[in-house]
């Protein structure tokens, strides 16, 4: 039997270089993609070992705040002057990603990703009457211990 304590519900506070990018929509999330190498022999019908050779570290969501500080770190290659955000022709952003929601049982998990540049589309909708949601993804760097990042329950 589970545990009703154990189950996730709830939002995150998204930070950016430690600052806040205020509201999102519908919330956030952390994908952790792996490749793996079946190693096969010919005496042995079957996979005998599997070894991790790639992963990936993502984490999406969609700013409901589209100022230009949060543009110029979700649009890859973009570049912010005081009140002119130039798309394109600058390096590939880096930044820190914190997440911190609830964790099960009650209590802050921090979610750190150190190194994560921005990956993807971004599309910035102006419809009438509707609220324009900035949908963002950012992918972790490794560092120099091939560490993504951390989830702190403390």
């Amino acid at each position: 039997m589970g545990t009703a304590a154990n189950v996730l519900v709830g939002s995150a506070a998204i930070e950016i270089d430690s600052t806040p990018i205020g509201y999102t929509v519908d919330g956030a999330t952390l994908t952790i993609s792996s490749e793996f190498a079946d190693i096969k022999v010919e005496e042995n019908v079957g996979t005998i070992l599997r070894k991790l050779v790639d992963q990936t570290v993502q984490v999406t969501f969609s700013m409901a705040e589209g100022t230009l500080e949060n543009l110029a770190k979700a649009i890859p290659g973009s570049s912010l002057l005081g009140t002119i955000l130039t798309l394109g022709g600058s390096d590939l952003q880096e930044v820190e990603i914190v997440l911190t929601g609830e964790k099960p049982g009650g209590g802050n998990r921090v979610i750190t990703l150190a190194n994560c540049n921005p990956v993807g589309e971004v599309g910035v909708p102006y419809k009438k009457g509707e609220i324009s949601v900035v949908p963002v993804t950012f992918s972790a760097l490794v560092d120099d211990s091939g560490n993504f990042g951390t989830i702190d329950d403390s």
